[in-house]
């Protein structure tokens, strides 16, 4: 491979004679890039090799490695496009051959492609904190039973609501934070299926089974991976019947892996085999008035006339925890002894043995039938399904439940009202949105039994129910995630008064003819994420009552049916399905507010489509539709924007447009002048609905202006995200080349290929920038393959520019000596990330402070040592002229991760103690170094290297030695 390689290098950095070589050298890059696909074939099966055991993650260079390797396949492809139509470009050609060669030059110098991950990826999970004595020994009990290598299973069962999940919830995090434990937890619940808790578990331990079609063969994938763990944990949480363990890989015994599950029922816990079991059982008097009283919250004063009626409203909870949180938080905010009174009073005395009248009961008290409505919309997600916040805000804007004049006034009154069920403890909160304990679902389906009347199926496998079981006042109906494949031939389910219908990601092939004949008050239709729904029925054309329709991800959809009779349409998403034209009278949806086109095969729009649209709030185009400027500027109302332009004129002109616009927006917005096919499949936004980001990617195209003046781009108010590639045109400095019109805060920029840039920040001399009102402050900075840029900044810079920098990454910028100067180090009190390699000519992270400098705007600057207080990774690899991080000393206490890989000639690191008892970096945890550069290190304080030491990773491997690589030889991208 290694004289591949030089051939591909010596390839590279040949000049092209004439033209009549182009077709040629094409010939002899496409054969070079089949072997460097192949190459990237071979370090991706390795990776993934490694990555499975769930311990090791692929390094960054080597993921970055793998995305150029993808952008160089898919510039081939477009290079070859130009080709057929008779342009030939060898400058072009030269340079891919240039970045061919570079790329399989920094595949000899990875070192390892991995690296360990010390820290658990298992995140603490939210747990109520115990007060009660009961639920302490449990702990204690079942703590004990895990030190004992002869116990390998454990059974915990109660009643539900009674604290089973809360006491393993603590389980888990003290074993993830006192023995390292890899922990794997997987909720049951009823209507599991095998196949679904198989896939649970490969995600948790980084296990690809997509490829398996066979249940036995994933359990042995799984079965290995266990094995492959040293100390690992299963949960299964809320099991409700026998399961076979052998069928998720899991045989009980396995040396090294420990089995917890929780069930209502301890008979369940024996017929699964578990050694130990404990009841989990309801409070006493005493700990069950102590958790009401935590329930009712600090701002709720309960007084000594109130305390008799509340310690009697608690007691009718009979110490179940649930019952006693949920009643606690419907009290929250009450003072009023007299509401207590009739609190008391409305709480009928049976209730005592039935915890759904408890858990109604805290329903009942929300007085607000909005809020209501909300709650019970939880009940149609599957059991212990965790739910996104937008997605589900989302739903309640699609049913029209959110009140205000704008998707930002809607979005803020559904975060109100979940976060009020939450306060009040009916909803739970989790890290991406909120979930419903099962009770309280159970509770939901007991009332939507009545009025309103849902039908909620989950995992009711190929069939939806018979025809007779779609009652006639049925109201909204959810197969969310069920799996049905199709719907019987001639199923007409009579349901007049049916609103919402929600068939997402329910693998639907088929849907019937008549199936919506008797729906004609249908308002809500989900068919979204049915990726092999391949038609519509004719008759969806005359569900006129429709306020929303999702499509979204049917990819085999070719073709939707004519939508001018859905004139009461405000929401309608056919993103990433196979249609290639805009649906028949979609021009005649004029109340539609939300669109999103984003991911199908359309080229253009039709004249004029969004003027006829002027309520649309959210938009968002397919990649390859070049935005038109008269067609945006209509849209008064735009508050989301998705979309591309294809020159920069009309992108300055929109800016202009929006600029007199006192509205707040999001965008996401490119511009570039031509989309490939591979271009379009990258641009997927990962299902989100929401933009919630204001981004800008500039991308291959000219900035000059008429007589080679550079042309200024014009930015979006509040800008946050920065990407610009392989522009030409940009001034030298590149901040010189934005038109402001105010400060932009907390910018992050990535630039890559631009070789007109210099300089990011360059202030002349004479030039103040201090108190400048309109200038940028960087919060991230990304810079690849600028081949003539000098340094980060010059000249006498304003210090908030980089004041709010938490990660700084350079890669292959071969011209840099230094980074940044000695004088800006007092304003990078934020930088947490510093990530510089491949940069053949840099000596020095830090320049030394020169006489005279003027770069800082601090000039008391005096001191040798330099304090980096937030910075946690330093990555410094394959910087052959290296000589020092910095000139003086380095304070870096919360530094927990370095990397120093192939940097000869840096022979010193800067980090030192005040006295022999200190550590130099109190918070490292890992160094990962070659062996023998480590050896020949020279420290200023000998017992520095002892302290740091312990945290050494070093590798044996000798590859990047330095007479194996000369500076003359490396290979460059030009």
């Amino acid at each position: 491979m290694d004289t591949f390689i030089e051939k591909v290098v010596d390839f590279g950095v040949k000049k092209f004679k004439s033209i009549s070589d182009f077709d040629e050298n094409l010939e002899t890059l496409e054969r070079y890039v089949k072997q460097l696909l192949d190459k990237a074939l071979d370090v991706k099966t390795e990776v993934d090799n490694r990555e499975q055991s769930g311990r090791r993650k692929r390094k960054r260079e080597v993921e970055s490695w793998f995305h150029e390797v993808t952008k160089i396949e898919e510039e081939l492809r477009a290079l070859k496009e130009v080709v057929t139509r008779g342009k030939k470009n060898g400058g072009v050609l030269e340079k891919m051959n240039g970045r061919v060669g570079e790329l399989l030059e920094q595949s000899k110098h990875f070192g390892t492609l991995v690296h360990d991950m010390y820290e658990p990826e298992e995140c603490p999970l939210l747990a109520s904190q115990f007060n009660d004595k009961i639920s302490k020994q449990n702990l204690e009990v079942i703590w004990t039973w895990l030190q004992d290598e002869n116990v390998s299973s454990i059974g915990i069962y109660g009643m539900g609501g009674v604290g089973k999940t809360t006491l393993v919830k603590h389980i888990h995090n003290r074993l993830v934070k006192e023995i390292h434990y890899q922990v794997c937890w997987v909720t049951v619940s009823q209507g599991f299926t095998i196949k679904g808790l198989q896939y649970e578990l490969a995600k948790i331990l980084k296990l690809d089974l997509s490829d398996e079609v066979d249940e036995h063969r994933r359990a042995a994938k799984l079965n290995w991976a266990f094995k492959n763990r040293k100390k690992i944990v299963i949960i299964l949480d809320d099991v409700w019947d026998r399961l076979c363990l052998e069928k998720l890989g899991y045989s009980l015994g396995m040396e090294g892996c420990r089995l917890i599950l929780t069930s209502r029922s301890s008979e369940v816990c024996l017929k699964i085999g578990c050694q130990k079991l404990r009841e989990v059982k309801n409070l006493n008097s005493d700990d069950a008035w102590e958790l009401f009283r935590k329930s009712l919250g600090c701002e709720t004063l309960v007084s000594p006339d109130i305390e008799p009626i509340a310690k009697s409203l608690a007691g009718r909870c009979k110490g179940l925890p649930l019952g006693l949180i949920t009643l606690g938080g419907s009290m929250r905010g009450v003072t009023d002894i007299r509401e207590w009174k009739n609190a008391l009073k409305e709480f009928p005395d049976d209730m005592e043995s039935d915890v759904f009248k408890v858990l109604q009961y805290s329903y009942d008290r929300l007085r607000d039938t909005n809020m209501q409505e909300c709650f019970l919309y939880c009940a149609l997600y599957p059991e212990d399904c965790e739910i996104g916040r937008d997605e589900l805000i989302g739903r309640y804007m699609m049913e029209g439940m959110m009140k205000g004049d704008s998707r930002e006034e809607e979005f803020n009154h559904g975060h109100t009202i979940l976060n009020k069920l939450v306060k009040i403890c009916l909803l739970e909160a989790t890290s991406e949105g909120v979930r419903m304990h099962d009770l309280l679902r159970e509770m939901a389906l007991r009332i939507t039994n009545v009025k309103p009347r849902y039908m909620v199926r989950d995992g009711i496998g190929s069939q939806v129910p018979e025809e007779q079981d779609w009652i006639f006042d049925l109201d909204k109906v959810s197969f969310l995630k069920s799996y049905i494949r199709g719907i019987p031939e001639d199923m007409a389910p009579n349901c007049p008064s049916l609103s919402s219908l929600l068939f997402s990601d329910c693998t639907l092939r088929w849907i019937p003819e008549s199936f919506f004949q008797h729906m004609n008050n249908l308002q809500v239709l989900d068919l979204s994420y049915n990726s092999v729904l391949m038609d519509l029925p004719s008759c969806f054309s005359n569900l006129r009552s429709l306020r929303a329709l999702s499509l979204r991800q049917c990819d085999q959809l070719r073709y939707v049916p004519p939508l001018g009779k859905l004139k009461n349409l405000r929401v309608l998403d056919v993103s990433y399905t196979g249609i290639k034209e805009v649906p028949q009278g979609m021009e005649n949806l004029f109340k539609l507010k939300f669109l999103d086109m984003s991911g199908i095969g359309l080229d253009e729009l039709p004249k004029e489509i969004l003027r006829k649209l002027s309520h649309l709030q959210y938009l968002k185009l397919p990649l390859r539709v070049n935005a038109k400027i008269d067609d945006l500027s209509s849209l008064e109302l735009l508050e989301e924007f998705k979309g591309r332009y294809c020159d920069l004129h009309n992108f300055n002109k929109f800016m202009r447009n929006r600029r007199n616009c006192e509205k707040d927006w999001w965008y996401d917005i490119r511009v570039m002048p031509k989309v490939s096919s591979a271009q379009c499949f990258l641009h997927h936004d990962s299902g989100n609905r929401r933009v919630e980001q204001r981004k800008v990617i500039l991308q291959s195209f000219s900035l000059e202006a008429d007589g080679g003046v550079p042309a200024s781009i014009i930015l979006p108010h509040c800008v946050q995200n920065l990407h610009i590639e392989n522009c030409r045109g940009l001034r030298s400095c590149l901040v010189d080349s934005f038109q402001l019109q105010s400060t932009l805060r907390g910018l992050s920029c990535v630039i890559k290929h631009c070789d007109d840039i210099e300089w990011i920040v360059n202030v002349p001399d004479g030039r103040n920038t201090i108190t400048k009102t309109d200038c940028i402050c960087f919060h991230s900075l990304t810079v690849r393959y600028l081949r003539n840029l000098v340094g980060v900044c010059k000249g006498k810079i304003a210090s908030h520019t980089f004041s709010g920098l938490t990660e700084l990454c350079f890669n292959h910028c071969n011209r840099m000596k230094k980074l940044f100067p000695w004088a800006i180090v007092q304003d990078l009190k934020n930088i947490q990330v510093l990530w510089v390699q491949y940069c053949d000519e840099i000596e020095e992270i830090i320049g030394r402070e020169e006489e005279g400098s003027s770069q800082s705007s601090n000039p008391q600057i005096t001191s040798t040592t330099a304090d980096l207080p937030k910075l946690k990774r330093l990555h410094l690899s394959v910087l052959p002229e290296l000589k020092r991080i910095c000139d003086g000393k380095l304070i870096c206490d919360s530094l927990e991760s370095m990397d120093f890989k192939w940097c000869p000639n840096l022979k010193r690191l800067p980090f030192f103690t005040p006295n022999t008892n200190g550590h130099p970096l109190p918070s490292l945890k890992r160094i990962e170094v070659k062996k023998s550069w480590w050896e020949r290190l020279e420290w200023d304080q000998s017992h520095v290297k002892t302290l740091l030491q312990p945290y050494l990773i070093a590798d044996d491997d000798e590859k990047l030695e330095g007479n194996q690589y000369h500076v003359k030889n490396h290979f460059r991208p030009y």
